[in-house]
């Protein structure tokens, strides 16, 4: 499939292209376009992909074009991944068949879009995938340059400019980083993908994560069984989790049941909007007040985690 990238604003956006700047183009949207296919993956955008999705990945250029009135055009190549992935299977709640009729192209598309929206609380983002989007705007002559995204009406245009990546920085900037957590749970003999399990909670499922080979044949003995996890917590836009880096784990036990629920990193605001919507009082903020799970302080944080002896 084609798809282009139309430059105007500048005098320099002309039909041609010095070396650098191509170059930049080039990386800035191939990682985009990785970091958007692990995302939804594996849910995390800064794992590696492996030879069979890397080769999976590739944007050919075909033509640059233009002149001094329309600017410079320039037109790539990809294939859809249904073409070039095999043997390709999301978890249980991801719509694969969605994703295999994607390209790399319509990835790093959706993903602007994804980020540009006014709603962005469900956008299939991360930290990381938000530093690539940044990252793109070193594309830019100057203030007045507009990139265009195509897919000759396949695809709605998306128009970038400068003054996007405001809102793009503000939105990487909301996420919460990662932080350590513990997490008690079910884990879920429904929901296996590959190096990814589900852990069932008493607030829902939340997704595990290891690449490490013998953590994952060590952890599946427990399959059915409650676990607790020690880990690294990764957040969305939300403020809920996306899943947990597994880094140590253990059997369940009694004085673990404070820790079946989703691990949180809300604002303070977020915080109250969610109290509202999961309890619909009429003046929750008063239930806020004092210790919200999991804004233990560091002590108690560091007392729990001897008492598992993780």
């Amino acid at each position: 499939m084609n798809y282009d990238i139309n430059i105007i604003g500048n005098k320099d956006d002309n039909g041609t292209m010095e070396l650098d700047r191509l170059s930049n183009l080039a990386k800035s949207t191939k990682d985009i376009a990785t970091k958007a296919l692990m995302f939804r993956y594996k849910g995390f955008s800064q794992i590696p992909p492996d030879n069979n999705l890397k080769n999976s990945l590739n944007i050919n250029l075909e033509h640059i074009g233009g002149n001094d009135k329309d600017g410079t055009k320039l037109t790539f190549e990809c294939k859809q991944f249904s073409d070039t992935i095999k043997n390709f299977q999301l978890d249980f709640f991801n719509d694969t068949d969605k994703l295999m009729k994607m390209t790399p192209m319509a990835l790093v598309i959706d993903t602007f879009k994804q980020a540009l929206k006014k709603n962005t609380e469900d956008a299939q983002l991360d930290k990381p995938l938000l530093k690539s989007l940044l990252n793109f705007k070193k594309n830019f002559i100057n203030n007045d340059e507009v990139f265009l995204l195509s897919n000759r009406g396949t695809i709605a245009e998306i128009e970038i400019k400068k003054d996007d990546f405001l809102k793009i920085s503000k939105l990487e900037e909301s996420i919460p980083n990662p932080k350590r957590v513990i997490i008690s749970g079910k884990l879920d003999e429904m929901k296996v993908s590959k190096g990814r399990l589900g852990l069932q909670t008493n607030d829902g499922l939340v997704y595990i994560y290891t690449s490490d080979v013998e953590t994952i044949s060590n952890i599946l003995e427990y399959m059915g069984k409650d676990i607790t996890i020690n880990g690294t917590g990764h957040f969305k836009p939300n403020g809920e989790v996306n899943f947990v880096d597994i880094i140590a784990f253990e059997e369940y036990k009694l004085n673990d049941q404070h820790f079946n629920k989703k691990p949180l990193a809300y604002t303070s605001m977020q915080q109250v909007l969610h109290q509202t919507k999961k309890e619909k009082k009429r003046n929750p903020i008063s239930d806020l007040l004092g210790n919200w799970p999991g804004n233990e302080s560091d002590k108690e944080f560091d007392d729990l985690l001897k008492s598992l002896k993780l």
